[in-house]
């Protein structure tokens, strides 16, 4: 009787256990908030520091400040009119980078393709912490190229400034949670995983 109930109770643990793999897992979502002046509902992941640490122009007693080379978060927002996705990439830099509107923030994905998206450009803004110009990229993402960047981890990340391209190179810790929190905002609005 008692090994009937074991084996029992172990089919009943091995059928429920897809379930809890896939309702209960655990994403970081930083906000997540309503205006009540306008009912615009945004979301956001966590922050996602990206690229090497790098050398500030902020000199302490040991040496300059060390940073990270960018970060990223994903938004999305909606009300009842409009809904859309928003890669935001900020990136310090040791001098002034004009931008222009347009193609200009681009990805390689780890299947070896590059998808491109349009930045609202930023004339960046000084951060005395670190005595350098931090730029905000930011640029909406189609629902399809959201579903690819929660398939696709993320290689690298190109910036295309007037006068120089700069390139960040992720390891694979840092692929792995830019992913993450990409679904994490997906999964908050019931958008992932898409359902058949």
């Amino acid at each position: 009787m008692a090994k009937s109930l074991l084996l029992i109770f172990s089919a009943f643990l091995f059928l429920l256990t897809p379930a809890f793999a896939q309702g209960d897992v655990k994403c970081a979502i930083a906000f997540d908030e309503v205006d009540p002046f306008d009912s615009l509902r945004t979301i956001g992941s966590q922050v996602v520091a990206l690229g090497y640490l790098i050398p500030s122009r902020y000199e302490l007693e040991d040496g300059p400040k060390i940073i990270e080379e960018a970060e990223a978060i994903l938004l999305y927002s909606e009300n009842d009119s409009i809904s859309s996705f928003f890669f935001n990439l900020v990136l310090p830099e040791y001098k002034l980078q004009p931008i222009k509107p347009g193609m200009n923030v681009k990805l390689l994905l780890d299947d070896d393709s590059v998808i491109g998206f349009y930045n609202i450009p930023d004339e960046g803004e000084f951060d005395r912490t670190i005595n350098m110009r931090v730029y905000q990229h930011t640029c909406p993402i189609p629902l399809d190229y959201y579903y690819k960047l929660a398939y696709h981890k993320i290689a690298q990340i190109r910036v295309e400034y007037e006068n120089q391209n700069r390139t960040l190179m992720l390891n694979d810790e840092q692929q792995e949670a830019l992913r993450a929190a990409i679904q994490c905002v997906g999964r908050r609005i019931g958008l992932y995983p898409i359902k058949p």
